[in-house]
């Protein structure tokens, strides 16, 4: 990987430049906070859709998951790879989407290898799937826009699909969220987690909150009842 003096992968910088002009400043920090900690454990987007420019700020291992018309998602994955100069080298799926099966594209960006894989499941029931890809856990959590799109799907902000989630996030690694809070009434270190900056993060969608990244310090037991206290609480207030 080519680094510059930003700290940030050629790559990554080229991806920057094409992003929104008032989500930069946060995501170049994202990026820089993040780093190389993600190692060989994969990014887990879940509810995804087709967006490759923010998910690949985090990591270079990538795992969507999201039940939303597959192949026009796939189509919206590719075509947002061409559109900030990333090269399709090769596509391949087993199974059937939607039954387990997985669709995978390996493509780069400025000779930086990347590999998404793509599940088109239910990304509220993540823990239950036990997706091959996670089953050492993951280094990044990413939410951007977490209510369903399908009728079935529950919202990923549920405690039980949140606290599942992060619990199976390993020790020292992040959550970022768009309108997918870590807590409204707990503090963040109840809950094992360090905020570490918040800023603007682009999506389609008619909320303007914030997007937060937050750190992973410690595993706390019974995650799901802790943040079913949070919301209990929130609604009483």
């Amino acid at each position: 990987m080519v680094i510059n003096d930003s700290g940030i992968s050629i790559a990554r910088r080229k991806v920057i430049a094409k992003l929104h002009p008032d989500e930069r400043n946060f995501l170049i920090e994202v990026c820089r906070e993040v780093g190389d900690s993600a190692g060989e454990l994969p990014v887990l987007y879940a509810g995804s859709g087709g967006n490759v420019e923010h998910a690949v700020l985090l990591g270079n291992n990538l795992v969507f998951v999201d039940s939303h018309l597959p192949e026009v998602t796939l189509a919206e994955i590719r075509n947002n790879i061409e559109k900030f100069g990333g090269d399709i080298a090769g596509e391949t799926r087993k199974g059937v989407l939607g039954g387990g099966g997985k669709h995978k594209i390996n493509f780069s960006i400025e000779n930086e290898e990347f590999l998404l894989t793509y599940y088109a499941e239910d990304a509220t029931k993540i823990h239950e799937l036990r997706l091959k890809e996670l089953e050492n856990g993951y280094s990044v959590y990413f939410v951007k826009v977490p209510l369903p799109k399908e009728n079935t799907v529950n919202s990923l902000t549920s405690p039980t699909s949140l606290g599942n989630a992060l619990s199976n996030l390993v020790t020292g690694g992040y959550f970022l969220e768009r309108e997918c809070p870590l807590c409204y009434s707990l503090e963040p270190d109840k809950l094992g987690f360090k905020k570490i900056t918040s800023g603007f993060i682009s999506a389609l969608s008619i909320y303007s909150e914030p997007g937060n990244l937050y750190k992973k310090v410690r595993n706390v037991d019974s995650l799901v009842e802790l943040l079913e206290e949070d919301r209990e609480r929130f609604s009483e207030n």
